[in-house]
């Protein structure tokens, strides 16, 4: 969800709401982008595939989201953090060694959940390792996305949120069109659709080493990597990097859980389902995220917003689920008859997720600002054990209705816990003014409850972007 560097300017001179307004506005245009073209991809999927191979296309693909999240090891956070700190001569070498670093545990990963789905005996997602072919593609598609999330990040650090953008439809686009060819050429199964999604981010990364040729010139080495570059560096991203996942990890766990639980063929409807969900939460998810980047890591101004912002965003999703309701089955339609069929109720439950989210949001958001992300962590990581423990339990009892319901439920109970701290910060006398070192350089890190079936990888890089100063920025955009 990337944003050029003129942009971030221009909403750096916007005061008040209209800046919270103004981000809200730029992350739901690029969402939408990137969503489209996520529902395409989805519904060529569903018309030329069986249910079942979506459902385990949709399970590797989350597993592979997750897996390439761990492998980014904060390291995607840590260049936003460090990139203009560090000699214009180094930076190249900083960054592919990151790349290098994340691109190999991702690997690692992937190839270990290949393997292991195949020692204890993971019916369901056996798939991704039924040969060493496919276990080896898996892994590199693991592999890929953990280098993707990290560069995307790296260049959105050095002001090039736009090549971000380029790559991600440049991505998406090819998905859909390797899709085809293989659809048409005869292929079958889940592992084609994993496949095409594997070509399509391998075929974008040109774009980013074309766009950023101009740095060879400054560059003072010819080694490729140095680990000693990171040396001392990535504790200051740990504490982001961990409540980044803990945000990131449910609605993709989900997919596994149904897959696991469940089957490929339930989770094939389910994946449609938490696709056509994400578009729902996209107003109320952007509508926190520029709140707290229009903030200055500023708690008296992210409290003085926040009055308003979590009532509209409450009344945002109340009124994106009553406008679903009506249209839920024509929508789901499109992937299919069996698709309307399998999770229409399932899609008018899970959209209501919507109105505690906001509130999840929302308590992060503060606690970033607070300098407070430890702890904030800690929280969100116990309330997504809570989320995926009582989904499955859920779907023990009543398969994928009894799994959303479950979910909903808990994520109800923890708004209503996380509600405390923001009534609390809202007292008269409470606020504090914000240290003088956040004040002056902003917040690394943002929330990042992605909405589910979204095709961006990971935000924070553009949220974080957004709460630099622009003094971080280099000058020429590179």
């Amino acid at each position: 969800m990337p944003i050029s560097a003129r942009a971030v300017a221009q909403l750096h001179r916007l005061k008040g709401f209209e800046r919270v307004a103004a981000v809200t506005a730029t992350l739901v245009g690029t969402q939408a982008i990137t969503s489209v073209l996520g529902f395409v991809y989805w519904t060529v999927a569903a018309r030329r595939f069986s249910v079942e191979s979506v459902g385990l296309a949709s399970a590797a693909t989350s597993a592979m989201q997750l897996l390439g999240s761990v492998g980014m090891l904060g390291l995607g956070t840590l260049l936003i953090r460090e990139m203009t700190r560090v000699a214009l001569s180094r930076r190249r070498l900083l960054v592919r060694t990151a790349l290098a670093l994340s691109t190999a545990v991702s690997f690692v990963l992937g190839l270990a959940l290949a393997v292991g789905a195949q020692l204890v005996g993971a019916d369901e997602l056996a798939a991704v390792g039924s040969s060493p072919q496919v276990a080896l593609l898996f892994a590199v598609g693991v592999a890929l996305t953990g280098m993707t999330l990290v560069l995307d990040q790296a260049v959105l650090a050095l002001g090039s949120g736009l090549i971000q953008l380029e790559r991600n439809v440049i991505a998406s686009v090819t998905k859909i069109g390797f899709l085809l060819l293989l659809s048409l050429g005869g292929a079958e199964g889940g592992m084609a659709i994993y496949l095409s999604w594997t070509l399509g981010t391998l075929v974008s990364l040109p774009i980013v080493m074309w766009r950023t040729r101009g740095g060879l010139q400054h560059q003072e080495t010819r080694r490729l990597v140095d680990l000693r570059t990171l040396r001392g560096l990535q504790r200051a991203a740990a504490s982001h990097h961990a409540l980044n996942l803990a945000l990131q990890a449910p609605p993709l766990l989900l997919s596994l859980v149904v897959t696991l639980v469940l089957s490929t063929t339930d989770n094939g409807y389910f994946s449609t389902v938490r696709l056509v969900a994400g578009f729902v939460f996209v107003l109320p998810y952007a509508m926190a995220i520029g709140l707290f980047a229009a903030a200055d890591a500023d708690e008296r101004e992210l409290v003085k917003r926040m009055r308003l912002t979590l009532p509209l965003g409450v009344a945002a999703s109340l009124a994106a689920c009553v406008v679903l309701y009506p249209i839920a089955r024509p929508i789901l339609a499109t992937f299919g008859d069996a698709y309307a069929a399998e999770g229409l109720t399932e899609l008018r439950v899970i959209v209501l997720a919507g109105i505690p989210l906001i509130v999840k949001d929302h308590y992060v958001a503060l606690r970033r600002v607070q300098g407070r992300t430890t702890e904030a962590a800690g929280v969100v990581l116990l309330g997504a054990v809570v989320e995926v423990a009582g989904a499955t339990l859920g779907a023990l009892h009543s398969g994928t209705l009894g799994l959303v319901v479950a979910w909903v439920l808990v994520l109800a109970a923890e708004a209503v816990v996380l509600a405390v701290p923001l009534a609390r910060a809202g007292q008269p006398g409470r606020v504090r003014r914000p240290p003088q070192h956040m004040r002056a350089r902003g917040v690394v890190g943002l929330p990042v409850e992605t909405p589910a079936g979204g095709l961006v990888d990971d935000d924070s890089a553009l949220l974080a972007g957004l709460a630099e100063p622009l003094h971080r920025q280099h000058p020429d955009g590179r």
